[in-house]
C-alpha cells in the first residue's frame, strides 16, 4: 500500500513520543488494522520510520542515562549496563 510522505513522516514522529499504534491510527484517521498491517512489513517505508522514531527516542534516553550514570546515579548505572548486554546479545 502506498502512504503519502506526509503520513510517513507524522508516524515517525509519533513513533519518536512513543505513542501507541492504536493511537496513532486515530490522530491520523488511518485505519488501525491497515497499519498494524503496514508495520508488520518490514520492508515497508512506513515501518522503517516508525522503527526509526522509536529508535531516536530511545537513542536519547539511553544517552540521558549515560548521563545520569557518569554523576553516580545508581539505577543509572544499571540501566546502562542492561544496555551494554542488549547491544552485547544482540550483535
Amino acid at each position: 500500500m502506498d502512504f503519502s510522505d506526509e503520513l510517513i513522516q507524522n508516524v515517525r514522529e509519533l513513533a519518536e513520543a512513543l505513542t501507541p499504534v492504536s493511537d496513532i491510527a486515530a490522530l491520523l484517521d488511518v485505519d488501525e488494522s491497515i497499519l498494524r498491517e503496514e508495520l508488520s512489513n518490514k520492508l515497508s517505508p512506513l515501518r522503517k520510520a516508525y522503527d526509526k522514531g522509536k529508535a531516536t527516542t530511545a537513542l536519547a534516553l539511553r544517552k540521558q542515562e549515560l548521563e545520569l550514570a557518569k554523576v553516580g546515579s545508581p539505577l543509572a548505572v544499571q540501566l546502562t549496563a542492561s544496555y551494554v548486554k542488549d547491544m552485547t546479545i544482540d550483535e
